[in-house]
């Protein structure tokens, strides 16, 4: 094997192997363009693909090894690079590029060395006394600097722990002036310069150290400046022992780089290799590559060609040699002839073929009862070469301690010749002492007869409980007014099921504490301790009647609820049900799903598909999509024009003023409406949700208004009805945008600002005695946290909370992180056209309400704030980048993927998807493919086209699809038999559908919580059979019958100038043939889902009616029954 190391490093640590296609962007490393540290080497910018699975590397003046994917780790990691060379000045400087590759951020220690090398052992003259070391990203910015290691900036215990477990020498005297940074950085490409302090120049060693993390340091390449004289470039290379012999080709460019158009090169380069005892190894040095007869001249081209080198010409004074090597250390020493100088390049290429198998691993079972005799289990899996029996080596660690924990293991994984799996037991043992949960990592350990892959760890839990977790989100009751008080509460059901342990947290309430309470179907249960309740014990002690058994069974059933009472609210400021909950202390990505068919489209699929990704499915429309396809209606979609609804409304406004605003009808002459008002944007919601074209933008926008919520139940927004709109018009045109933008034109809305209080929200004020009088409105800035990015708690990949060590929720933020990320939204007035804007001010018209917030610095709140993650906002950086800033941290929060997908999964397919169907499409939100997160086009078609969503196998599970929403059972009636009026607009019960009957309309909703919350659960059957029923929040006793006598009257309706009718002429047809006329509403008002059996109900009721029974009658009657049934309330 090959590890490269600098003369002044010798380490035991090694350097990967790499098996994809490998280029090296030499001609840009050559050519001047690493002059400005953004000009990094990046494979977008590589040349010369290697054609086989063998290494690459080039050294020292250009040292450089770039492959296009992240590949196997063998027993040669790379954790150690360095380069001595003339640090110049100007464009000569010491630059290093280096990349750290997908996976785990990545620990490193990089210094810049040059006072040190004049002291012994080294005592080397000419150093550079000062240097400085500076870190930029790919995008040129500086990330990381320092100038001497032992600035009051750095940790320099931390430091010297590094270096000492590095292996690299010490710096030694604390005075001096060389520098080093500890880092621990994403993965990326990265650039780290050396130059000198005021402008000076001498030798300098630049050091990268690979410390930690699963990532790893792919690559690294440096320019330096080589002097004439007695200048020589040095590398050193150690080929592992046990391995035997490697057949290597070395090569030190100079006169071929002028083909590269690069200037200043080393016209003759003379190079030697020099073995551990410093003696020159005997046909391992070269000084022209041709100069050693037509043979070996012709091997080498043929090398050349065949590793993908760029060639030598015949007659250059290059050097090359062809040369085996017996495991050991060597140094090979490039100079030039007649002491002259220049850049050159020297590469050494391993072209010995060795073919490994790769190891990963992964948990197969993920968590067990640490009191249990199951055991937890890492399935270890190989791939490639299965021939051979191999030996795996691997590391446990994590909290849980062998001996304690687990029973002892012995650290080595056997796989048979021939078998591709192996596994690794961890049998619990019973530890008292442990109340807590647990964590065991397996970390595979890198050899030389095998490779580690990506996977190289998997974790398992031990949970002291095990037992269910039921979470309940604290609301403020609707009984309650201006309370912004939230908080959570758990109940740990023990594995027994004979105990539990409540926690409770909670803030903001507005008066002290009086009790808290569990009750049990609204009677008083159990009191709880005062404040915030920690691991409180309930033994379910039988109680009001109730047994054990009895309680239990409520619990599961969702009949537990909790209040807690203040003085101004005595009757509860904070109520919840409790919820079950799943969630690890430990995350282990889901297999893949099985292969679905995609290109195979029945009628029911079509009509499936429709119901989700529409308002409802039109006969034409299903069968027109069983030919196009599924990525072809979508491509088709995306690509449509937004429909927008402020110029809807604008329209139905002008045929008819009624119902707008801005007019005055008792003014002596009556003064005419300006703008519209709510009729008018609600006859726009529904002719373009019945009748627009781009009807999956229509319906992700539905899907976004109920988790971004405004409404016009707040009376400026209802007297300013054109800025609602155009709010629901953001939605609309971002519905395929990106998430971070959304959030932004979100965030500076005026509507949203007036809704949740950040319009006008001003810094806090002070009496000159320095007492507090005013404080920034905290509305916005808790809500955007709990509802429109993050959630309350932590959250693993897949949605499921993650855990703490007691098997608790972790809180995403404090209250007093709300407190602090109010301050960054204070400062945003209306914006306003006139020439000296007032914070307190609107503009002319309806300008105000369509124009973004705009800052006004002097109620911003400039100290430094503390946000979630602990993000620190510097002082004095203004408005504008402070809010920059806390939405990027929220949009990059791990939570935001999971915690939106979700919730439009819910919205579009399913109330309950599994874990697998968020891991998936939240990664979509993660990276579209292409490396952009937050692209919400790829988190649609990732929800639509996902297995769960397409597979016929889920119609038959009971906890699969969701409850229809009044809305969209409307309007799947009114798209499916074209209804309308014949004045074109939608009046009546369609301007006030939640006032009769519906119970739901557009941007109505009566909190910020949405007319349902996404993890409803509705108690009774639902609830012991842990599925969330958000709909259902708003099926009551009375919509129970309100909602079918609403689909009633649509369909009963006779169309005119101002009525909505229904066209069904095309169904008379099929009047007296029961079941084509049944079949047919099954498919467009049921998705096909309706058993026979109940089909032929329907048929049997039809053909018992009289015989003087209309063919119009004869439709309505069985497409009521249909709409009205359970298969057409639910969607699958």
């Amino acid at each position: 094997m090959l590890v490269i190391k600098n003369l002044l490093i010798f380490c035991n640590r090694r350097l990967d192997f790499w098996a994809p296609t490998i280029h090296l962007p030499v001609n840009n490393l050559l050519s001047g363009r690493l002059r400005t540290p953004s000009a990094l080497p990046t494979t977008a910018l590589a040349r010369f693909p290697m054609k086989t699975s063998r290494l690459f590397i080039s050294l020292v003046a250009l040292f450089s090894a770039f492959p296009t994917a992240r590949a196997a780790q063998y027993d040669q990691r790379v954790t150690s690079l360095a380069t001595r060379g003339q640090v110049g000045t100007g464009n000569n400087v010491m630059i290093t590029g280096f990349i750290v590759t997908d996976g785990a951020p990545k620990r490193i220690l990089i210094r810049a060395v040059g006072q040190r090398l004049s002291q012994a052992p080294f005592g080397l003259t000419g150093v550079l006394t000062n240097p400085i070391l500076r870190v930029f990203n790919n995008s040129g910015q500086l990330v990381l600097e320092n100038d001497n290691w032992n600035s009051s900036d750095n940790n320099q215990a931390a430091l010297a722990a590094a270096t000492a477990s590095a292996g690299a020498f010490s710096f030694g005297n604390s005075a001096n002036n060389d520098s080093a940074l500890i880092a621990t950085l994403a993965p990326g490409t990265y650039t780290a310069s050396v130059s000198g302090v005021g402008n000076t120049s001498g030798i300098g060693l630049l050091e990268v150290y690979d410390l930690t993390g699963s990532a790893r340091l792919l690559n690294i390449s440096t320019r330096a400046l080589v002097s004439p004289g007695n200048g020589i470039l040095i590398a050193g290379v150690n080929i592992a022992p046990g391995g035997g012999s490697r057949r290597l080709m070395v090569r030190v460019a100079g006169p071929s780089l002028n083909g590269l158009g690069f200037t200043g090169f080393l016209s003759d380069p003379v190079f030697s290799i020099l073995n551990s005892s410093g003696r020159i190894v005997a046909g391992a040095g070269n000084d022209n590559w041709d100069s050693d007869g037509a043979a070996n001249t012709a091997a080498l081209s043929a090398a050349f060609a065949q590793n993908g080198a760029f060639p030598f010409a015949p007659g250059a004074r290059d050097s090359a040699v062809l040369v085996d090597l017996p495991p050991g250390g060597y140094t090979i020493q490039a100079s030039g002839v007649g002491g002259t100088g220049g850049v050159a390049l020297i590469e050494v290429y391993d072209l010995t073929s060795e073919v490994l198998s790769t190891v990963s691993v992964a948990a197969s079972v993920v968590s067990v009862d640490s009191r249990g005799t199951t055991p937890a289990v890492f399935t270890l899996n190989r791939v490639g070469n299965l021939a051979s029996a191999i030996n795996v080596a691997y590391t446990i660690g994590g909290t849980a301690q062998s001996g304690v924990d687990y029973a002892p293991v012995s650290g080595v994984a056997s796989f048979a010749a021939g078998a591709s799996t192996a596994t690794v037991t961890l049998t619990p043992r019973v530890n008292s002492g442990n109340l807590n949960n647990r964590t065991a990592t397996l970390t595979l350990i890198a050899n030389r007869t095998y490779g580690v892959a990506a996977a190289e760890s998997a974790s398992v839990s031990f949970f002291y409980n095990s037992g269910a977790l039921y979470v309940s989100n604290l609301r403020t009751p609707s009984t309650v007014m201006g309370s912004t008080a939230n908080g959570t509460g758990t109940i740990l059901l023990a594995p027994d099921e004979k105990s539990a342990y409540i926690n409770v947290s909670f803030s903001n309430l507005s008066s002290p504490q009086v009790l808290g309470y569990l009750y049990i179907d609204g009677n008083y249960l159990l009191k709880l301790p005062q404040g915030q309740v920690s691991n409180a014990f309930w033994d379910f002690a039988p109680t009001l009647g109730y047994s054990s058994s009895d309680l239990v069974a409520a619990l599961k059933a969702g009949r537990i609820t909790i209040t807690i009472d203040s003085a101004s609210n005595p009757t509860g400021e904070l109520a919840g049900s409790f919820v079950r909950n799943t969630g690890s202390s430990v995350f282990n990505s889901p297999p893949p799903p099985p292969a679905v068919d995609l290109a195979r489209i029945t009628a029911q699929d079509a009509s499936r598909f429709l119901a989700q990704a529409t308002f409802g499915p039109k006969n034409d429309e299903i069968y027109a999509l069983t030919v196009k396809g599924y990525t072809a209606w979508l491509n088709e979609q995306m690509a449509l024009p937004a429909s927008l609804h402020l110029a809807a409304a604008n329209t139905d406004f002008a045929l008819n003023n009624a119902g707008g605003a801005g007019g005055n009808a008792n003014a002596m002459p009556p003064v005419l409406n300006t703008r519209i008002g709510g009729v008018h944007r609600q006859n726009a919601w529904w002719k373009l949700a019945v009748n627009a074209p781009d009807q999956l933008r229509q319906r992700v926008a539905f899907a976004l208004s109920q988790i971004l919520v405004t409404s016009d139940t707040n009376s400026t927004i209802n007297a300013w009805q054109d800025g609602h709109a155009q709010y629901y018009d953001l939605l609309v045109r971002g519905a395929f945008g990106n998430f971070r933008q959304l959030l932004e034109n979100v965030t500076l809305s005026p509507n949203m600002g007036i809704y949740l209080s950040s319009l006008r929200n001003a810094k806090a004020t002070f009496n000159n005695q320095g007492v507090q009088l005013t404080q920034a409105d905290e509305n916005y800035a808790r809500e955007v946290m709990q509802l429109f990015t993050i959630g309350r708690n932590e959250l693993q990949p897949d949605g499921t909370l993650k855990l703490d060590v007691n098997g608790q929720p972790i809180p995403t933020y404090t209250q007093d992180m709300i407190v602090q990320t109010a301050k960054v939204f204070t400062g945003w007035g209306f914006f306003q056209s006139v020439a000296t804007p007032n914070f307190r001010g609107t503009g002319p018209g309806s300008e105000s309400y369509l124009n973004p917030m705009v800052l006004f610095p002097t109620f911003h709140d400039d100290t430094a704030k503390t946000i979630v993650t602990g993000k620190v906002l510097p002082a004095n950086q203004g408005g504008i980048k402070d809010l920059k800033d806390t939405l990027d941290t929220l949009f990059n929060h791990p939570n935001t993927p999971p915690f939106i997908s979700r919730q439009l999964i819910q919205r579009l397919v399913t109330s309950n998807p599994s874990p697998g169907y968020v891991y998936r499409v939240a990664s979509a939100f993660a990276n579209n493919g292409a490396g952009v997160r937050g692209d919400l086009g790829a988190v649609v078609r990732a929800i639509l086209t996902d297995y769960e969503a397409r597979s016929p196998a889920f119609l038959n599970s009971v906890g699969f699809g969701k409850s229809k929403e009044p809305l969209l059972r409307a309007t799947a009636l009114l798209r499916a038999f074209n209804g309308a009026s014949d004045g074109g607009r939608y009046l009546g019960a369609y301007s006030n559908p939640e006032g009769s009957g519906l119970a739901q309309a557009a941007l109505r909703a009566p909190t910020v919580f949405n007319f349902f919350e996404p993890e409803y659960v509705h108690p009774g059957v639902l609830a012991a059979a842990g599925l969330f029923a958000p709909e259902f929040q708003i099926f009551t006793d009375t919509t129970a019958i309100t909602i079918p006598n609403y689909l009633y009257n649509m369909l009963y309706a006779t169309r005119n100038a101002t009525n909505v009718g229904l066209t069904l002429t095309d169904l008379l047809p099929l009047a007296r043939s029961p079941q084509q006329l049944v079949d047919y509403a099954n498919l467009v008002l049921a998705g096909g889902t309706m058993a026979r059996s109940d089909t032929e109900l329907i048929v049997s009721a039809l053909t018992r009616m009289p015989a003087s029974t209309s063919d119009l009658e004869r439709v309505r009657s069985a497409l009521y029954l249909v709409v009205t049934s359970p298969e057409g309330s639910i969607q699958k």
